[in-house]
């Protein structure tokens, strides 16, 4: 209860940091959650209804297909990862129309939400919703950057990528040559599981080449609606370059950044809580000869830049609007972004991203109080055993050598310590 009043006390007053007060936007209320349950609950119902497909086999996979990606968005508005306030619905609802009119199309027919989501990305459910996640401000420097973006996934829903991709999905695994290859994988006596992989691995790269094609297209077609908008061309190339990027770390936590930042007052750290135990996370590695890249959710920047380059003319201004609104959203969106990744309970990544700011400025409030909340949590989390809900796992193939050592830490460190920490970093 106390961790709770804490809280609220934190992240409903204004903070001060120098000439910045930080106040975070809070999650869906009771209310609007209510509402935006039932609003989704019948458009679902509206697009079952309308399913359309000649193959009764075809068809039951589509509905179970749709089923189930419309019970993960029902259960994220349950779970509150939708941001409700008036003020951010109705500044990118702004944005969203401006494209919308500026190029005919019924405004009506979509909506804009903003997630929780610290991921810097945004996506189309097919539905006619664009989602914006709260980590696209992390990259965007302009408002024509958001814009351009949100264009993208309008040209997504335009095109009916969606609706197309899980069609095309069900008659690819209903198909004869699939169904035989799979037989013939189930009658195998060796070996069943590397030409299981290998099938896989085919799906896969051919599914990357039709993503790939998708995101050429949405961003064709976005940049001629983007265009109306009379906006900066060149946005459309900024933020595809920042994208291009946004998977890499551009930080670390060393094991001389923990001992700068936990040993106070004659508390000093322990080499082996930084120890990984190797044999338990060797057999990871075997999977690194899947190729990660071909996998990113915005698949091959470097290209979608060129082709887009194309259309630019040789001049153009150098001036991008960026209002009041924009700038007060992106001065607060790393702190915002800790804040959401603390109340989607996901503690572990909300302290090492606070950790990697803090070490540069030990003197912010706002980051020490992120900070010692997300211990609290974590230090719960190990009394009760059940630190791996809140806190990523090892992964060789996906983490960091920085993150993989800021697992080790949480996982190994005395409870004792722990607690010492807690009371040092309080105070």
């Amino acid at each position: 209860m106390k961790y709770t009043i804490f809280l609220f006390l934190l992240f409903n007053a204004s903070i001060s940091f120098g000439q910045q007060n930080f106040v975070a936007i809070d999650s869906l209320s009771s209310e609007c959650s209510n509402t935006l349950s039932e609003e989704y609950q019948k458009k679902f119902e509206t697009i079952n209804k309308n399913i359309v497909l000649k193959k009764a086999a075809e068809k039951k996979l589509v509905k179970e297909l749709y089923s189930e990606m419309q019970q993960v968005f029902l259960e994220k508005i349950k779970q509150k990862e939708f941001i409700c306030n008036k003020g951010l619905d109705k500044y990118l609802k702004e944005l969203m129309d401006e494209v919308l009119t500026r190029n005919k199309i019924n405004t009506q027919d979509y909506k804009i939400l903003l997630s929780k989501d610290s991921k810097i990305n945004a996506y189309n459910t097919g539905d006619g919703t664009i989602v914006i996640n709260y980590g696209l401000f992390l990259a965007v420097e302009n408002e024509d950057e958001l814009v351009f973006v949100i264009s993208h996934e309008i040209g997504h829903q335009f095109l009916n990528h969606v609706k197309n991709g899980i069609e095309t999905y069900a008659k690819l695994s209903r198909s004869e040559s699939i169904i035989a290859k799979t037989k013939e994988i189930q009658r195998q006596k060796y070996g069943k599981a590397t030409k299981a992989t290998n099938l896989m691995k085919n799906i896969v790269y051919e599914d990357y080449e039709k993503r790939r094609k998708k995101e050429i297209e949405a961003d064709s077609i976005g940049f001629v609606f983007y265009g109306k908008t009379l906006r900066n061309p060149k946005a459309a190339v900024d933020i595809l370059a920042k994208l291009d990027l946004s998977d890499i770390e551009r930080d670390s936590l060393t094991v001389a950044d923990y001992k700068f930042i936990f040993e106070r007052n004659g508390f000093v750290l322990k080499q082996k809580y930084f120890n990984e135990e190797k044999s338990l996370f060797s057999k990871y590695d075997k999977m690194k000869g899947i190729n990660v890249d071909s996998l990113k959710s915005h698949p091959d920047c470097a290209t979608r830049i060129k082709l887009i380059e194309k259309k630019l003319e040789a001049k153009f201004s150098e001036t991008y609007s960026s209002p009041k609104v924009f700038s007060e959203i992106k001065k607060n969106s790393i702190y915002q972004n800790l804040y959401n990744l603390y109340s989607l309970k996901q503690y572990g990544i909300s302290l090492y991203e606070s950790l990697k700011l803090y070490k540069k400025q030990t003197d912010d409030p706002v980051l020490q109080k992120i900070i010692y909340l997300n211990l609290l949590k974590i230090y719960e989390s190990r009394i009760n055993y059940t630190i791996n809900r809140y806190v990523p796992a090892h992964d060789n193939l996906n983490n960091s050598d920085s993150l993989n050592r800021f697992v080790s830490y949480l996982n190994n460190i005395k409870i004792s310590d722990f607690e010492t920490i807690i009371n040092n970093f309080k105070s």
